[in-house]
């Protein structure tokens, strides 16, 4: 049975004999609109297995009725398969946090290891980790994520190129000069995550410019900038010298092929597009100047 939301059109494919025969109301995950998709006269009333994960959390008193929707969710098929990812560091199911997110609820984990959690989800439970991802309109938290990356990043290279492991112009050209005139510390410390701000919220904008040119981008910029920000931590690899670096862009650039897919609720094609159209138009401009500076010198 294919359930359709009246109002924004979201729809979801459910088999029909999963869904209790008196079960009448549906409630749309997407905009919340509460809309009939049977005529029947009685509601399909939750059972208890179904309530079980909500009974800490609110009083049931007065809600023996419950639309068909949630049961939906619970259903859905790729999800179903598989447990949530623990985010609450082995904690019990009734000290779980509010925030999916443990960088997003340092009172209960505090600043170490809710930065260490949070890093090890996104590099290695991506999928688990997007999809539990609030989608809310907060910057504070992802960003003082990313530049927290950024610094380790910047600080590991700065390092590993005064120690002789890495030729000094790669530091210097590429942050920089921040070994020049004894000034590095205060470019790492104040300036630097100065640039990167900026740099985030370009690149956030770009790619959410170019999610929406092949018509994704739905959850929002909000959205894409935490896909951005949080998918940037696998780059802590560049405390390894050499290999570090690549290492840490190849898997940041999968995490955010995964966290773009799956918040906006697009295929892996729109996607890849996506991702590739900013190198296709700098590829075209690099092109046209090539070809303008070729004339002018013909002339």
């Amino acid at each position: 049975m294919n359930i359709e939301c009246p109002k924004c059109g979201f729809s979801r494919e459910v088999d029909a004999d999963k869904i209790p025969d008196k079960a009448k109301l549906a409630t749309c995950p997407k905009c919340g609109h509460k809309f009939h998709f049977r005529n029947h006269e009685e509601v399909f009333e939750l059972d208890e297995e179904r309530v079980e994960d909500e009974a800490g959390e609110q009083d049931q008193t007065g809600a023996d009725q419950e639309d068909i929707w949630t049961k939906l969710e619970s259903l859905d098929p790729e999800t179903e398969q598989q447990e949530p990812p623990s985010f609450s560091g082995g904690q019990s199911e009734e000290r779980r946090t509010a925030s999916p997110i443990p960088w997003e609820d340092l009172q209960t984990h505090g600043l170490l290891q809710g930065f260490w959690l949070t890093l090890r989800l996104v590099m290695f439970a991506p999928v688990q980790f997007f999809r539990a991802m609030p989608l809310e309109t907060v910057y504070t938290q992802p960003l003082v994520f990313y530049l927290i990356v950024a610094e380790v990043q910047v600080l590991a290279r700065f390092f590993w190129g005064m120690a002789g492991v890495i030729p000094q112009g790669e530091t210097s050209g590429g942050m920089l000069g921040l070994g020049l005139f004894g000034g590095g510390s205060v470019l790492i410390l104040f300036l630097y995550p100065v640039l990167m701000t900026v740099m985030v919220f370009f690149a956030a904008g770009l790619n959410h410019i170019c999610l929406q040119a092949v018509k994704s981008g739905e959850s929002g910029f909000a959205a894409t900038f935490k896909v951005v920000a949080y998918a940037n931590g696998p780059m802590v690899l560049a405390v390894l010298p050499m290999i570090g670096p690549l290492a840490g862009m190849i898997w940041a650039v999968v995490c955010t092929f995964l966290g773009f897919k799956i918040v906006h609720r697009t295929t892996g094609l729109k996607v890849l597009a996506a991702m590739l159209l900013p190198v296709v138009l700098l590829l075209v401009i690099s092109s046209l100047f090539f070809v303008v500076n070729g004339v002018s010198g013909v002339w």
